[in-house]
């Protein structure tokens, strides 16, 4: 009978059969690993959003109970924050009155338009009325925002929400943070939900009329007067926000 010496190897079939059993393993555990880590980066982007609205909400208590409203905030004289638009303009009230400065949470790591840089400030450091060129330039925030709500207007009302949602409910392959994954929607109520299609939108949102429907722009309020009218506010490459606003449409 044949041994193998101490000093003798594998053999071929062997050291194929141990590699096809690693590549085996390999296949069913990286996508495990990848699917816990973009979860787990769901939840912190959950979390920013919900800090986000938190944040609103406080702002409101010392503006007469209307949260971040960019059109309000480009007419007053003198402007309270330049240096941008919209979305930017959202963030930016905020960090001036020192709510929320951190201009990491606006922006997910998932998000295939973060470049894996963060900005250095929300607002300049040397002067707190103007946006910070690092937080502006070629930057697509990973939210969207209601602009021209009240504290008063109903706790099913979205006040922000994942890059991406389009106006019949589902999420655009193209924009989205988790393209046409789902993503999640912040009520005025405080409470954050993961949606991930049509059919759990339009199974949830309450629309303005007080039915349920899937566009986003039908759940907030509307006004006749346009100048009053919320609006959805957005960085391009977005969902129904846009950076001059999207207006909110009375539901039928």
């Amino acid at each position: 009978m044949k041994t193998r010496s101490p000093q003798s190897g594998f053999t071929l079939i062997e050291l194929l059969t141990v590699i096809a059993i690693i590549g085996i393993l390999a296949a069913l555990i990286f996508p495990t690993v990848g699917k816990v880590r973009e979860t787990a980066q769901r939840t912190v982007d959950a979390n920013n959003l919900r800090e986000i609205v938190k944040a609103a909400t406080i702002y409101a208590a010392d503006n007469n109970d209307r949260l971040p409203d960019p059109a309000a905030i480009s007419a007053q004289s003198p402007v309270p924050v330049t240096g941008g638009t919209g979305p930017f303009l959202w963030a930016g009230i905020l960090a001036k009155r020192g709510i929320l400065t951190d201009p990491n949470f606006y922006f997910a790591k998932n998000d295939p338009q973060f470049s894996g840089s963060y900005p250095a400030a929300i607002v300049s450091p040397a002067d707190r009325s103007v946006l910070d060129g690092s937080f502006v330039t070629n930057r697509v925030l990973s939210f969207e925002f209601v602009g021209g709500l009240r504290m008063s207007d109903a706790p099913s009302t979205p006040v922000a929400f994942t890059r991406g949602l389009l106006a019949d409910g589902t999420w655009s392959t193209t924009n989205g943070v988790y393209k046409d994954t789902g993503g999640h929607i912040a009520f005025l109520g405080g409470n954050v939900q993961f949606y991930g299609n049509l059919t759990e939108t339009a199974s949830q949102l309450t629309l303005n009329n007080g039915k349920k429907g899937v566009s986003v722009l039908q759940a907030i309020p509307y006004n006749s007067n346009a100048s009053l009218n919320p609006r959805v506010y957005a960085t391009p490459l977005a969902g129904v926000g846009t950076l001059t606003g999207t207006l909110a449409e009375n539901a039928p």
